[in-house]
């Protein structure tokens, strides 16, 4: 939509916050163009650049972040303990977060190596992850190969994988071996709940209490 005033840019300005608030995902500036009638992407820029400039007014508690031409609004760092109970998610149960925080650490993890650690109800923590869009699963042999989505990335205020390993600082001789073989179990093959797969030690202690309080920055 081109901009033939102060009036319908201050319009497409609003239009383009309500899109970003209410969205679930980034959204690229494309998809914002489509939103505004087909407004070029460079009128986009300048939406989205004004958009940042007046959230950083420290009166607001929201910021936009744009990575990699995606766009969102999240809640500026002061202020996510403060208000992190009420955002989404935050019915996830803590034995299927634990599973997450390990996935998340080893990511991408291999079903069965998840199932070996955290017995046979993890089975039941990657159908309710996938169904919550933290992580996604591919086909890998007789099991599953298991990784975290950009919602998980979106929601605990990540813009990587490593990120989120770089805050756990486990120490390094609880690292997991990449040399190590491991056979994998049949899916389905009954495991008793806290069998080793490396132990449920002071890497997986550490990534779910992160998880559970957010507490990334």
């Amino acid at each position: 939509m081109p901009d033939t005033g102060d009036g319908e840019k201050k319009s497409d300005l609003g239009l383009l916050e309500a899109a970003l608030f209410l969205t679930p995902k980034p959204l690229s500036r494309r998809r914002l163009a489509k939103i505004l009638d087909g407004a070029s992407l460079a009128y986009i820029d300048r939406l989205l650049e004004e958009l940042r400039e007046e959230l950083s007014n420290p009166n607001h508690g929201i910021e936009l972040h744009v990575e990699d031409g995606k766009a969102l609004l999240q809640v500026k760092r002061p202020y996510i303990d403060a208000v992190a109970h009420l955002a989404p998610q935050q019915d996830i149960p803590r034995p299927v977060l634990r599973s997450l925080a390990m996935i998340a650490y080893n990511h991408p993890m291999t079903q069965a190596d998840l199932v070996r650690a955290r017995g046979n109800k993890a089975y039941g923590h990657v159908q309710e992850l996938i169904e919550r869009r933290l992580i996604r699963a591919e086909e890998q042999g007789r099991t599953l190969l298991l990784h975290v989505t950009d919602e998980f990335l979106r929601h605990f205020g990540l813009t990587s994988v490593e990120e989120f390993r770089f805050h756990v600082q486990v120490p390094e001789s609880e690292e997991e071996n990449p040399e190590e073989e491991r056979a994998e179990p049949a899916e389905g093959a009954p495991i008793e709940e806290g069998s080793p797969c490396n132990g449920e030690s002071t890497e997986m202690n550490n990534t779910s209490d992160i998880i559970d309080r957010k507490e990334v920055g």
